[in-house]
């Protein structure tokens, strides 16, 4: 994955080698946008478990 940063130089996401997922983490939930071969746009959150 690569980082994407804004125009203040702050990290906002990263995307995957092949330029189909972008993957943004606040906190402890993750939010993936993954791009579908028909145009469409499949938006998932998952919520990580707590660091120990």
């Amino acid at each position: 994955m690569n980082q994407v940063k804004n125009l203040n130089k702050k990290r906002v996401g990263d995307v995957s080698k092949d330029n189909r997922i972008f993957e943004i983490q606040i906190k402890d939930c993750i939010t993936r946008i993954t791009a579908n071969p028909d145009g469409t746009l499949r938006i998932t959150h998952e919520q990580t478990p707590p660091a120990a």
